[in-house]
């Protein structure tokens, strides 16, 4: 609320200058990092889910959030939520929507490499390499054949016992 009991505005019913837009999605992009680095992805961000008030954009409704490490789906949440921020900042910062945050953000946690505070690029460079199917199914079958020898030495020690 404002000093005069008005509630702060969503987001969408804002009209942003350039600097306001750009400065407005890193701030969210830092809080979209922080969420994902303690776990948490929000699952429905847009800027319906964002009140700004006199300090800026605040992100609400986080009760639908997900596991980020649980939730198969994860990563494509994960990528809605910063395309959803891209579309909407790039209406006013239209250099935006040639950013590709999400899938930078994500590739950074899979790997291990995302912590609050990094400084990110908006580029990713996507692979042109084909899949090799062969290789893919090799690694299932190796996977496979060590957790039948798993049950099979489990069954062995539990008839010794």
């Amino acid at each position: 609320m404002d000093a005069e009991g008005r509630p702060a505005p969503q987001l969408h019913e804002l009209t942003l200058t350039g600097a306001q837009a750009r400065e407005y999605h890193l701030r969210l992009l830092a809080e979209v990092v922080r969420m994902l680095c303690a776990g948490l992805i929000h699952g429905d961000l847009s800027e319906f889910n964002i009140l700004v008030d006199a300090q800026g954009p605040v992100i609400i409704d986080l009760p639908q959030a997900v596991n980020a490490a649980a939730n198969n789906s994860a990563r494509m949440m994960l990528e809605r939520d910063v395309a959803h921020l891209t579309a909407y900042f790039g209406r006013f910062a239209h250099e935006l929507l040639t950013t590709d945050y999400g899938q930078e953000i994500w590739m950074l946690y899979q790997h291990g490499h995302l912590y609050p505070g990094i400084e990110l690029t908006g580029c990713f460079e996507h692979s042109a390499r084909a899949t090799d199917i062969a290789e893919v199914m090799r690694v299932v079958e190796d996977a496979r054949e060590e957790a039948m020898a798993r049950l099979a030495w489990t069954s062995a020690t539990l008839e010794m016992a």
